[in-house]
């Protein structure tokens, strides 16, 4: 037998120091503000702990004290160094970038609704509906009046009617496939 020193370090990794776990609780802190940002709807899209959601929505009912919302907001930073960082950051960021096929169809959408506007003859129309079979052109010569005798709230209806049938495959006015 040797008299070897047996030495602890090597099964265990280095523990971390102080500093380093103060930034890890910071950045943890951080992310859980970020998420303070966002409404019901997209911190539903992220699928995150019952835990988490209960104290973020303890947050927002909070009075606006400093101090009653800082010692939550640690709550919030000690709630998520039990998470995946990682995982929620990336959430995230996919829930803040926008999708490029979604963008290209919200462009074509303001394209053909700036083409009806414009274009108060039945062309528009008609090249709409060569696109787009489904639409109907009564409801679109409707809309088109409607924008063009000023009615309340035509724009915001005619860019649903055109959201509810373009899809985001669907060639921008003077683009046929």
């Amino acid at each position: 037998m040797h008299n070897e020193p047996v030495s602890d370090n090597d099964d265990q990794p280095a523990p971390t120091s102080k500093s380093s776990r103060k930034r890890e609780m910071t950045a943890a802190q951080d992310l859980g503000k970020s998420l303070l940002t966002l409404n019901a709807r997209q911190l539903a899209a992220l699928q995150l702990p019952d835990e988490l959601l209960a104290a973020l929505q303890e947050y927002r009912r909070l009075p606006n004290s400093n101090e009653a919302k800082r010692r939550q907001l640690q709550f919030i930073g000690k709630v998520m160094r039990r998470l995946d960082h990682g995982a929620i950051a990336a959430a995230l960021e996919r829930l803040r970038k926008p999708d490029p096929a979604e963008a290209r169809r919200g462009r074509c959408i303001e394209q053909w609704a700036e083409r009806l506007i414009k274009d108060d003859s039945q062309d528009a129309i008609n090249e709409f509906l060569a696109s787009h079979p489904v639409a109907e052109r009564q409801a679109l010569r409707q809309l088109q009046r409607n924008l063009l005798s000023g009615k309340a709230n035509a724009r915001r209806r005619l860019l649903d009617y055109l959201n509810d049938h373009i899809s985001a495959e669907s060639p921008a006015p003077g683009r046929t496939s």
